[in-house]
């Protein structure tokens, strides 16, 4: 089956960007060893924001332990699995004070999950690649270095697309269990 572009699912996308938007001297993605630390890390992200995007149950999720998830970007408020699921991964990893206000660029307290997803799909129509760069230590306290980046290839609430690249780099600390549930 050849799917086109407008049908891809968002994360072949951003897997297939990687060639055109990578930032680095590197003009492929970073390929881990299999079975190492950082595929395992890198899987598991990718499966989890999988998960967030697709899944309509908590319960359904195999990435995290549903009871003890939680997430919370630079002091910002916490959420749990559920309240994640509700208001959308874009939303919950955005909702920091830097990011609310009546001059924000993003105010992840105005946007829902369905159009915080729109947002991205439109400004950023070849993808949003994700990658981890580096993994500091293994579990049960797992700290990374990950990159998300795409092209601005959309416009976004009045502004015209730029065709520059939106590159952003980031640490984690994820506290897992020895099985990798987050």
């Amino acid at each position: 089956m050849t799917l086109g572009v407008a049908n891809m699912p968002p994360i072949f996308l951003a897997n297939s960007s990687f060639p055109t938007v990578n930032g680095t001297n590197r003009s492929v993605p970073q390929v881990w060893p299999t079975g190492s630390l950082e595929e395992t890390v890198q899987n598991l992200v990718k499966t989890w924001e999988m998960e967030l995007s697709h899944k309509t149950k908590v319960t359904d999720f195999k990435t995290i332990d549903q009871e003890k998830f939680c997430i919370s970007v630079n002091g910002g408020p916490k959420f749990s699995a559920t309240e994640t699921l509700q208001v959308g991964s874009y939303n919950a990893l955005l909702a920091t004070s830097s990011f609310q206000g009546d001059n924000a660029i993003y105010q992840s307290s105005k946007e829902t999950f369905e159009s915080s997803h729109d947002i991205f799909r439109t400004v950023f129509p070849g993808g949003f690649a994700w990658e981890v760069q580096a993994v500091y230590s293994p579990p049960p306290v797992v700290v990374m270095k990950y990159r998300h980046w795409g092209v601005m290839e959309g416009a976004y609430k009045g502004h015209a697309p730029t065709g520059e690249v939106v590159d952003s780099v980031g640490i984690v600390v994820a506290k897992v269990r020895a099985t990798f549930p987050m």
